[in-house]
């Protein structure tokens, strides 16, 4: 599926990017983005706050898409979560505290998430998270928007 959708390796989108400054904004967060899961690597398509363009697939948070059947997580502290207090980026550099992301899916399938980190935990609010359902939705019809330009 995620082929399907012809984003893998092509350039940064200002729609992309839009989104994950809206959602780094909405949540007051270093990091953001929209990241695309495949077999050996979490591609980002946009990014706020770091300067890589993927990492490898057994180091991605979002793999637990994989093993969950929610649409939306928020991980307030991660050391304190049971899926994530060991996790590399957790116990080490560059110490990630805070997690939320939201599934992009497309006929069933898992192919990425819209997703926000924080180095300090943090609370958020009903708003917040309604917000990144709204962005979710946005970032999967953008994406949608591709294969039916094909």
């Amino acid at each position: 599926m995620l082929r399907s959708l012809a984003v893998l390796d092509t350039a940064s989108e200002v729609v992309y990017d839009d989104l994950t400054r809206t959602l780094a904004k909405a949540f007051d967060v270093p990091i953001s983005m929209v990241n695309l899961l495949d077999a050996d690597r979490d591609w980002f398509k946009a990014c706020i706050g770091v300067s890589l363009a993927e990492s490898p697939a057994e180091t991605s948070f979002c793999e637990i898409f994989f093993h969950c059947d929610d649409d939306l997580l928020v991980i307030p502290d991660t050391t304190l979560d049971p899926h994530f207090s060991t996790h590399p980026l957790v116990v080490g550099a560059p110490f990630i505290r805070f997690y939320a992301s939201a599934r992009l899916a497309f006929d069933g399938h898992t192919v990425g998430t819209l997703c926000i980190y924080d180095t300090k935990p943090k609370d958020v609010s009903a708003e917040q998270v309604e917000t990144l359902r709204i962005l979710r939705l946005a970032a999967m019809e953008t994406l949608a928007k591709r294969t039916r330009a094909t």
